[in-house]
């Protein structure tokens, strides 16, 4: 009998042994294994502290089971000797309960704790479902105000293009023209609408031609050229009176288009001042456009600058859709009216160090910059915007190459 419990003593140590064992593999595998935050809020797997608990009821089971052998041998000190501790049945019964009670303790208390876990993982997936739910709404309603701002961006960008288009259809200048009757007879014309871009390059470009007839083309003298244009000539006359000779030309151009002599029979020949210099258009000329075109680029480039620099409107594409319908509404007029603003600094905030409008943005992609004034000056400019280097626009600068 002594062999029997020597022999399960060992058995009972080994096991134990091999428990604790356990418990080490399961608690080093925990703390070294890296887990991101999502698994390890849902892991459902027993932890080391519910192992060490089960390994410690069940090695007190265990031993329960061996403990009245034990017990119950002779011992080597009589402080130990539990020989004579009463009948067997109380003696089994008085060792094994405590051993068990414990274990009953333990596998209860662990229980509670199983549910402890549990609870508070629930608590944590509603809380976890409670805060995705949130997400998605506030997605949910952050999407919609977009969606509600887009709409209010297009109907202010389509109020915008209609007061454009008005603009343009209410512009008119009251002019004349003359006729062919074996003299030439003055009558009463208005031009208007759109015709009204195309004499104003004519008009512009006889500007040019008479300064270029004694001037070299520079960003000063284009500047100036387009500031007659703009205020018109007694305003030019009144701050630079030392060009008299350019003053004297625009002068006797203007009383030839409104005051032809007898000798002039044809209206082609009263348009014709001088050589390459012809004043195609119907009023009187170098009477200055600032009512017109101060209020029309104002507008134009108020539109532009709002879907250019707008935050709500993120993707350049998206902006190109808007801004290509803008430009569809431009001839090809307008194009050339818009790049002789830029050129002559009055337009400068068009293309410069902080916006990119006519090269990033393409607003005068249609220009048809072959008819442009023919002079170096403005071929030089003309190939400097087609060569700026540019960082969102992947087409060519112009749409004729």
């Amino acid at each position: 009998m002594t062999t029997y419990i020597i022999i399960n003593s060992i058995i009972t140590l080994l096991i134990l042994i091999f428990c604790f064992y356990l418990l080490y593999k399961v608690k080093t595998t925990n703390t070294t294994q890296n887990k991101s935050e999502y698994t390890s809020e849902n892991n459902t797997t027993l932890d080391w502290k519910i192992i060490t608990l089960l390994i410690s009821a069940f090695a007190l089971l265990v031993f329960s089971i061996f403990a009245p052998f034990i017990f119950t041998r002779n011992s080597a000190s009589s402080d130990f000797d539990f020989t004579l501790t009463g009948q067997i049945g109380d003696t089994i019964g008085g060792i094994m309960n405590p051993f068990v009670a414990i274990a009953g303790v333990i596998v209860t208390g662990l229980a509670f704790y199983v549910q402890y876990k549990a609870n508070k993982q629930q608590r944590e997936l509603f809380l976890s479902e409670q805060k995705q739910s949130n997400n998605q709404l506030q997605k949910q309603i952050n999407n919609q105000n977009k969606q509600n701002q887009i709409q209010l961006f297009e109907s202010q960008f389509y109020e915008m293009l209609k007061l454009h288009r008005e603009n343009v259809t209410e512009m008119i200048i009251n002019g004349y023209d003359f006729e062919e009757d074996g003299k030439l007879k003055r009558f009463e014309k208005s031009t208007d609408g759109r015709k009204i871009f195309v004499t104003m390059k004519s008009e512009f470009e006889s500007i040019l031609a008479l300064y270029t007839k004694d001037n070299k083309l520079t960003q000063k003298g284009f500047h100036r050229c387009y500031k007659l244009f703009f205020s018109g000539l007694n305003e030019y006359e009144r701050e630079f009176p030392e060009d008299e000779n350019f003053i004297f030309l625009l002068k006797k151009a203007r009383k030839q288009h409104q005051n032809p002599k007898k000798a002039i029979k044809k209206n082609s020949e009263r348009k014709e001042f001088i050589k390459d210099v012809n004043l195609n258009f119907n009023y009187k000329p170098f009477s200055g456009h600032s009512s017109r075109l101060g209020h029309y680029f104002r507008h134009l480039y108020l539109i532009v600058k709002s879907i250019a620099n707008s935050e709500l409107i993120e993707s350049y594409d998206e902006k190109m859709k808007y801004l290509r319908i803008l430009r569809a509404q431009l001839s090809n007029h307008e194009q050339i009216l818009m790049f002789y603003n830029w050129l002559s600094g009055y337009g400068s905030d068009w293309e410069n160090e902080k916006h990119s409008f006519l090269t990033e943005y393409c607003m005068i992609h249609n220009l048809w910059y072959h008819t442009l004034f023919n002079d170096k000056f403005i071929k030089d400019k003309v190939e400097y915007l087609r060569k700026k280097e540019v960082v969102l626009r992947k087409g060519d600068m112009f749409e004729i190459g």
